[in-house]
């Protein structure tokens, strides 16, 4: 089975070219339920989890060179499923992740998705086409709005390093597939999972489960300022300009007449209520609340996503997030341990990560410190990219020298150092020259001018910067200077966003 997408950031937030169309700013968070998990003991086991297929574990082992104590520091790895496509493959999906673990006396992480992958189910989302299989016209309650009044959405677009179009934008709100969820989650996955997790138990070796990723960093997504190649795809497929989120704004009583206060920070309400909703299936089913973590970017536009960073905290979970060392991850995880001190210091996990990503100057052993200095029990390594380049770099460094001591230290208990993040870096240099793209794109805006011609020049800045092309990406970027008329020195103290 070929590893599928579902652990790869959403768009904009691994690569440089995000910084040219949107900031990064958070709002504080509101009230949450009360998190029941406390923060990890030095007792606690920590997982180095690799995602990857289960009969790929020896060979994980024989390219790391150790597994840790078993007790205390393990090293692992992470199935992710499509939930809905392979519905009928997760039975054995899992036995084999649980038996291939057991083998190798390796933790297993499972991973499951339940709002990106649903091509194979048109019949909750086909509301527009009779011709084609599942088309139900009260599908247009399963999918996301454009409008109060509609229309609801027929195509959404998904970029992780090559843009794709995909089925409409799930309404996270919607009964039907609410009960999709619950039905599969406690007759599919509840229990293979609870019988698997006993055999361990039997056998002393439950520490083996490193847990369940819940959701794959669920968003509603806003096309308001899409980027030249997600507006030609648009305007093919007759999508409208626009935030999507009507629909599920709809069914928590707003309207209209009585809009939310906050727009953004509404649906973001409604993304956290949603991967509460999903966690509680498996807690229900009898699946520990520690043993479960959700999976947020950390922290994304929200102008893009509708995910603030305080989504992934919910009482029947522990938080995890996307921690690519980029954007405002790029020096520290500040924003992480600031949200976490907000609800008491959890445990948490760095559910999707890599220093290798493009974008990212953080050394190995410093980036494994800011999750497991600061209380984060789970790191996830993830390798794979829509893009040949992405994979390729993310993979080699993944499994590179500097890597792999730092694994070592880690899973034998060797303190982590934290090194500063060096400022003389080309890659600070190029962002800041973005940024300058940017703020003249919006000048042109502002002036009636058409900057389409520098739009189409900057598509080719995401290739270059996959494949860690930093000369050409910034000759590049100075052509995309020169034609906005942005052509002043750059100060020597490069500006940060």
């Amino acid at each position: 089975m070929k590893r599928n997408a579902i652990l790869l950031a959403a768009a904009g937030v691994i690569f440089l070219l995000a910084c040219a169309w949107a900031d990064a700013g958070e709002q504080s968070s509101p009230a949450t339920p009360a998190n029941s998990n406390a923060p990890a003991t030095s007792k606690e086991p920590k997982y180095l989890i690799f995602w990857n297929l289960p009969e790929k574990a020896g060979e994980l082992v024989e390219r790391i060179g150790m597994k840790g104590d078993g007790r205390t520091r393990l090293l692992g790895f992470g199935l992710p499923i499509s939930t809905y496509e392979f519905e009928k493959y997760v039975p054995s999906l899992i036995r084999r992740s649980f038996s291939a673990a057991r083998e190798h006396d390796m933790a297993v992480m499972l991973s499951f998705d339940f709002h990106v992958a649903w091509n194979n189910r048109p019949d909750l989302w086909n509301w527009f086409d009779p011709a084609k299989p599942g088309y139900d016209p009260n599908n247009k309650y399963n999918v996301e709005w454009h409008g109060w009044d509609g229309p609801p959405n027929k195509a959404s677009y998904l970029n992780w390093g090559v843009l794709e179009r995909r089925p409409p934008q799930m309404c996270f709100t919607s009964k039907k597939t609410r009960a999709e969820v619950t039905r599969i989650v406690s007759e599919v996955i509840g229990p293979v999972l609870r019988e698997e997790i006993a055999k361990l138990k039997a056998e002393g070796k439950e520490v083996l489960f490193a847990g369940v990723l819940v959701g794959s960093e669920p968003i509603i997504d806003d096309y308001s300022k899409p980027d030249p190649e997600r507006t030609k795809m648009m305007k093919e497929d007759g999508v409208p300009a626009g935030p999507l989120g009507y629909r599920a704004l709809l069914d928590r009583g707003f309207s209209a007449d009585n809009p939310p206060d906050d727009f953004r920070n509404a649906l973001a309400k409604i993304t956290q209520e949603t991967i509460a909703f999903w966690c509680q299936q498996f807690v229900d089913t009898g699946i520990p609340a520690e043993k479960l973590y959700t999976h947020v970017v950390a922290p994304a536009p929200a102008e893009m996503t509708n995910a603030r960073i305080w989504t992934a905290f919910n009482k029947y979970s522990r938080p995890g997030w996307t921690t690519y060392s980029v954007t405002v991850l790029r020096e520290s995880f500040k924003a992480i341990y600031d949200e976490l001190e907000k609800h008491g210091s959890p445990a948490w996990a760095g559910v999707e990560a890599n220093a290798g990503v493009p974008g990212s100057v953080v050394d190995w052993e410093t980036y494994l410190a800011w999750h497991y200095n600061h209380g984060g029990v789970l790191m996830g390594v993830s390798m794979d990219g829509t893009g040949k380049d992405t994979h390729t770099r993310m993979r080699e460094s993944a499994y590179g020298k500097e890597a792999i001591a730092a694994y070592h230290k880690f899973l034998t208990g060797q303190p982590l150092v934290e090194k500063p993040v060096s400022m003389d870096n080309p890659l600070f240099r190029i962002q800041a020259k973005i940024k300058r793209v940017r703020d003249g794109i919006q000048r042109w805006h502002s002036r009636g001018k058409d900057p389409s011609a520098v739009g189409k020049l900057m598509q080719g800045a995401q290739p270059l910067a996959n494949g860690g092309k930093l000369d050409e990406l910034e000759k590049l970027v100075n052509k995309a200077i020169e034609m906005l008329g942005e052509t002043e020195k750059v100060p020597d103290v490069y500006r940060r966003e």
